[in-house]
C-alpha cells in the first residue's frame, strides 16, 4: 500500500512538471496563413507550389506544443499535422498561426482568389502575401529560420525555396508602398 502511495506521489509529480516545462500545453489558434501540407501530415514552407493540399488561413486550431515539435488539430475536421517548431518554438510557431482569427473576406475578390491559390500577385500587400504563401525561407539573402514574423514582415525582397534543386521563387515589394510589384518563378502569374 505504502509502495502505492508513493508511485501515485511521483506520477503525479512528473505530470504536474511535465505540464508547467511546456510541454504538451494546449492551446486555440487560428491558421496565420495557408499552411501547406507535405510529406503525409507534415506541414512546411519548402515546395509550396506542388504541395498536394493545405490549410486555409484562418482556420481553427488547437495546437499541443511538445518539445521541438507542435501538433496541430484542424477543430472542424479532427485532422492532425505535426510542424517541426525547433528550439526557438514560440517565434518559429508564431510564423505559423496566431491567437488573433484571419478574415480573407475583408480584401477585396481577386486578392480573397488569390489567398485562396495561395499566390503573390502584383498589387498584393505584405500581409495579403503572407496569408497567401506563408513564410518564406529567405528575405534579403538572409534565412528567415531564426526570424521573428515581425522580422520578416519589415523585409522587402522574400525567398521561397521551390524545392532542393529547383528554382526559387521571389516576391519583392515595392519599399515606398509595400505592395508586390515583381514575382518570380510563381506557377500561373
Amino acid at each position: 500500500m505504502r509502495r502505492m502511495f508513493c508511485l501515485l506521489i511521483v506520477l503525479s509529480i512528473t505530470q504536474l512538471l511535465f505540464v508547467t516545462s511546456g510541454y504538451g500545453t494546449e492551446e486555440i489558434y487560428y491558421a496565420r496563413c495557408n499552411l501547406k501540407v507535405i510529406k503525409g501530415n507534415n506541414i512546411s514552407w519548402v515546395n509550396w507550389q506542388s504541395a498536394p493540399t493545405f490549410i486555409p488561413a484562418g482556420t481553427k486550431l488547437r495546437v499541443t506544443k511538445s518539445g521541438s515539435t507542435a501538433k496541430l488539430v484542424n477543430i472542424d475536421t479532427g485532422s492532425s499535422y505535426t510542424l517541426d517548431i525547433g528550439a526557438d518554438g514560440e517565434a518559429f510557431l508564431a510564423k505559423f498561426v496566431t491567437k488573433t482569427q484571419v478574415n480573407i473576406k475583408k480584401f477585396p475578390a481577386d486578392v480573397q482568389a488569390n489567398i485562396s491559390g495561395a499566390v503573390a500577385k502584383i498589387g498584393m500587400t505584405k500581409e495579403q502575401a503572407y496569408i497567401a504563401m506563408g513564410p518564406p525561407t529567405e528575405v534579403s539573402n538572409a534565412k528567415t529560420n531564426m526570424m521573428s514574423y515581425e522580422n520578416i514582415m519589415g523585409s522587402d525582397l522574400w525567398v521561397y525555396a521551390r524545392r532542393r534543386f529547383g528554382k526559387n521563387i521571389g516576391v519583392a515589394f515595392d519599399p515606398a508602398t509595400g505592395l508586390v510589384n515583381r514575382t518570380e518563378g510563381i506557377w500561373g502569374k
